[in-house]
């Protein structure tokens, strides 16, 4: 799914009387609307970069000739040219370069570059853009929404020419973006030559409306659950149903209730992080303090399109539990479980997989553990997990070239939490797969993601404990690559740490969750990998309440152990990794 990951921090501006326009500066983020900074390009012709896009989109490139980078990516944009600008992109070049326009314009026309050329010698274009490099590349939609900043790929850098790309991160976001898909990396980092930061001095302010920001922040955090067939209630897709739900919004998000994220914002950067920022929360604010206003209706962005069913485009095996569970209307259900031979004809290599339960409002979480032909079955939640459905992460993907197997005649095991809601239901979960080629066939470039934990099952809470502390760790042995964390523990669990001990003792904090809350368990998904070799170890600590203060404790006169049920506790620190 789409990771929005900060540029900067940048100062804003507000008026903050109720329905006046207040000031704050965006448009430079991914996700956002561009911003709508007018020029005139070295022909004389009039435009802003809000409204640079063709058919499909804008391609906007930072440039100077006479920076080496820009020099070598010249061949590549042309190319580019001839192949996007057929799918309805148009190309802007901005030639960052203090020469004359007519200069500017020789400058692309000797490199063959057939785009829109604008000089921006004042720096207006790029500061607003908060560019860092030259040969950063801004990718735009009809809307103006900005859906992927950085780098054309990793062939050339400073001080860098290899002999052919490896990283083809442009290429691959518009392939991706043309054929429907969530961009995989939206972000990374330029290459060229370095631009001054000069992004206090030019901040580009505008009023925040529901059409030029609003939509697209809910849109990125909030709609893959409120929507219509959404798990979540209230939709929030339409600009009456997000104003009508105003005062609950800013409760829920001025409280850090919503969007459910429970890691601590100054420890670690994450892939998948639907908190709101610091800027968007502000945004969000000012936005209902002013009186909602709905702005201009030619700004809103496209509104995103939901597979039916699936948020993966066309699974490639669809596998559905043999038997319904029936859900009363009210009542504690104990876990559920399933198993579901795959019946595959040879392993398959999962590159995305989606759990969907047919009764959506009734199922809190579903586990799937992988058992192996030949494997003693065995009841419980530890060995062999292989994936999950948890509050609003129903698709998994994994990092570009790894997988996880499903070997010949394996079988998951499904076990389904149900919250009933107050009418009888019935279940019957199913599972989505996207495969890859067989690591045979990938010349050894395929790597397999495992999943393991570091668990404890032998432990008592005492009864009324108010912080009682439970450890356990995991013992690497092979080198590798540490790719995502997910802690889990029941209804008196309180808080979580996940840390990387190294051979000699030192600690690295990997993930801090300081209020961990049963009903959002989220995979937390490593923006880059933590390489780990042997002798480090996962070293987690939970902390738990089984205290009267604690409202969900089902019951704090009594000592809890080790169990399956949401009245018994777990201590289980889940973790993928890719080892060498």
């Amino acid at each position: 799914m789409l990771s929005y990951a900060a540029v900067s921090n940048v100062a804003v501006a507000a008026n903050t009387q109720a329905n006046t326009a207040v000031i704050y500066s965006f448009g430079h983020h991914v996700g956002e609307r561009l911003v709508d900074v007018k020029f005139k390009d070295v022909d004389g012709r009039a435009g802003s970069l809000a409204q640079l896009a063709g058919k499909r989109g804008a391609i906007i490139v930072m440039r100077d000739a006479e920076c080496p980078v820009s020099q070598r990516y010249a061949p590549r944009l042309a190319e580019f040219e001839k192949e996007y600008t057929a799918q309805g992109f148009n190309f802007v070049y901005i030639d960052v370069n203090p020469h004359t326009a007519a200069a500017a314009r020789q400058s692309a026309s000797s490199s063959q570059l057939q785009g829109r050329v604008v000089l921006d010698a004042d720096r207006s274009l790029s500061n607003a853009l908060r560019a860092t490099s030259t040969s950063e590349v801004f990718v735009a939609d009809r809307q103006g929404t900005l859906l992927y900043r950085g780098a054309i790929d990793d062939q050339y850098a400073i001080g860098v020419h290899k002999d052919a790309v490896s990283k083809p991160w442009l290429h691959k976001a518009l392939k991706e973006y043309l054929t429907d898909k969530d961009i995989s990396t939206v972000q990374t980092t330029a290459t060229g030559c370095l631009l001054p930061d000069h992004a206090g001095e030019v901040a580009q302010n505008r009023p925040v409306t529901y059409h030029n920001r609003i939509s697209r922040l809910l849109a990125q955090k909030c709609e893959m659950c409120h929507r219509d067939g959404g798990v979540a209630p209230m939709p929030l897709q339409t600009y009456q149903q997000v104003a009508a739900r105003k005062t609950i919004i800013a409760h829920m998000t001025e409280n850090r209730l919503m969007p459910p994220w429970g890691a601590d914002r100054s420890v670690g950067h994450w892939a998948n992080d639907r908190s709101l920022s610091d800027q968007e929360l502000a945004d969000l604010s000012a936005w209902i303090k002013t009186g909602t206003p709905a702005g201009n209706a030619t700004e809103a962005p496209a509104p995103r399109a939901y597979a039916p069913g699936w948020e993966m485009l066309k699974p490639d095996a669809v596998l559905q539990v043999a038997e319904p569970h029936k859900v009363p209307a009210q009542g504690v259900i104990e876990y559920q479980y399933s198993y579901l031979k795959t019946n595959f004809d040879s392993d398959k290599w999962v590159t995305a997989m989606e759990i969907r339960p047919t009764a959506p409002k009734v199922v809190h979480h579903i586990l799937v553990f992988l058992e192996e032909p030949g494997a003693k079955r065995q009841a419980g939640g530890i060995d062999g997990f292989f994936a999950a459905l948890v509050p609003g992460t129903p698709l998994t993907t994994f990092p570009e070239g790894a997988a996880k197997k499903i070997p010949k005649g394996a079988w998951l095991k499904f076990q389904i939490h149900y919250q009933p809601n107050g009418s009888e239901q019935t279940d019957q979960a199913k599972i989505a797969f996207q495969f890859a080629e067989d690591a045979a066939n990938t010349g050894g470039k395929l790597k397999e993601v495992k999943s393991e934990s570091a668990f404890n099952a032998k432990f008592e809470i005492p009864p009324g404990a108010a912080n009682h502390q439970i450890e356990a760790s995991y013992l690497f042995r092979r080198p590798g690559q540490l790719t995502a964390l997910m802690p889990h523990a029941h209804l008196r669990g309180k808080a979580w740490k996940m840390e990387l001990v190294d051979a000699m003792g030192k600690r690295t904090l990997l993930l801090n969750i300081p209020k961990y809350d049963f009903s959002w368990q989220s995979s937390y998904q490593l923006q880059e990998p933590v390489t780990v070799t042997p002798g480090m170890r996962i070293a987690a600590t939970a902390w738990y309440d089984n205290s009267s203060a604690n409202p969900a404790n089902p019951n704090p006169k009594l000592a809890v152990r080790f169990g399956e049920q949401t009245f018994e506790e777990m201590m289980i620190g889940y973790f993928d990794w890719i080892p060498d």
